[in-house]
């Protein structure tokens, strides 16, 4: 019995897709499929600031994230954090013991009442992730990226600015 030409090129188009599904896994963040990494990261955490003063601002959140040069990152390329729904820009630096030290903030803002100072909003670019998914370190490059999963974040406490 001879296969019908259609029935070929449907079962090389079924082979493809089921290749492609058995691949390397990817998602979408800020507009670009990125490769999902199988490294980690040591640490992830988040210490909140206080303001001082009554402004606008009502606390900025700092995130960190430490983990070792073998987490199988690169260290050019432009980093970001996606977490609760938006991409907060992160810097790279590393510490005496060749440790790597990302770090980022994101500012939450309140309505005042009039003549209260007001500092100027900074909207964040949204990471089209559910607030519920998991957290991502993205690294990009000009046509690629790629997203390590985060271990939950921990809260490491709350500083008050006198």
């Amino acid at each position: 019995m001879k296969a019908h030409p259609s029935s070929l090129l449907v079962i090389a188009a079924l082979g493809l897709c089921f290749l492609q599904a058995c691949g390397v896994q990817r998602i979408w963040v800020g507009g670009s499929k990125c490769e999902v990494s199988a490294g980690s990261v040591d640490d992830f955490f988040t210490q909140d600031i206080l303001p001082g003063m009554e402004s606008n601002l009502r606390k900025q959140r700092i995130y960190f994230v430490v983990g070792s040069a073998s987490s199988g990152m690169a260290e050019e390329g432009q980093w970001t954090l996606a977490v609760d729904s938006v991409l907060v820009p992160m810097r790279l630096r590393t510490d005496e013991l060749g440790a790597w030290q990302w770090s980022g903030g994101r500012n939450f803002y309140q309505p005042v009442r009039e003549g209260v100072m007001v500092t100027e909003e900074v909207e964040l670019d949204a990471s089209g992730l559910d607030p519920k998914e998991s957290s991502y370190l993205i690294q990009r490059w000009q046509d690629k990226c790629i997203a390590l999963v985060l271990p939950e974040v921990r809260h490491i406490g709350t500083v008050a600015m006198p």
